[in-house]
């Protein structure tokens, strides 16, 4: 009995592990990229909505949706442009021309917040480990605190 009992909570763990750990990302659209794609780790407060994956072969760019604390953030990604790796302060013009308003350190690099004119809405922008990633949110701001909080729930897969 305690033999079946051992093996139920492992084979529970196992599964658990498996659901919470296992990339969101569609084998399909890695087998695409040559970047690796950042999504927020789920939690109580975070949802990805797989279906909403996508990959645009002439944007070179990811796309997909989370709600994050009751609010829609959509994610667009694709590989750092060149100019970003040539010229250190390139970035810090980048998020300049669109508005920047704050920059803070993340566990993957550098993020900052704008508010680009063409959107009207905010912008967290990051590049880091060879990605750009954009993820605006659609449904409402959010607090410096709470991008913060998204930003740091970063976690990434790689390319097949």
């Amino acid at each position: 009995m305690t033999i079946l009992a051992l093996v139920a909570i492992v084979g529970g763990v196992a599964l658990y592990r498996y659901y919470y750990n296992s990339s969101p990302v569609p084998n399909n659209i890695r087998h695409q990229i040559n970047y690796v794609i950042f999504y927020p780790k789920l939690s109580k407060q975070t949802v990805i909505e797989k279906s909403t994956f996508k990959y645009s072969k002439s944007l070179g760019q990811v796309s997909f949706i989370v709600e994050y604390d009751g609010q829609h953030i959509t994610f667009a990604e694709e590989g750092s442009p060149d100019s970003f790796a040539a010229d250190p302060n390139f970035y810090s013009q980048f998020t300049n021309s669109l508005n920047g308003y704050a920059t803070f350190d993340t566990v993957n690099g550098t993020a900052s917040l704008t508010i680009p004119t063409e959107v009207k809405h905010e912008v967290g922008v990051m590049n880091a480990k060879g990605t750009l990633m954009f993820a605006q949110s659609t449904t409402g701001n959010l607090s410096e605190n709470a991008w913060k909080q998204l930003f740091n729930s970063l976690v990434y897969v790689q390319p097949n």
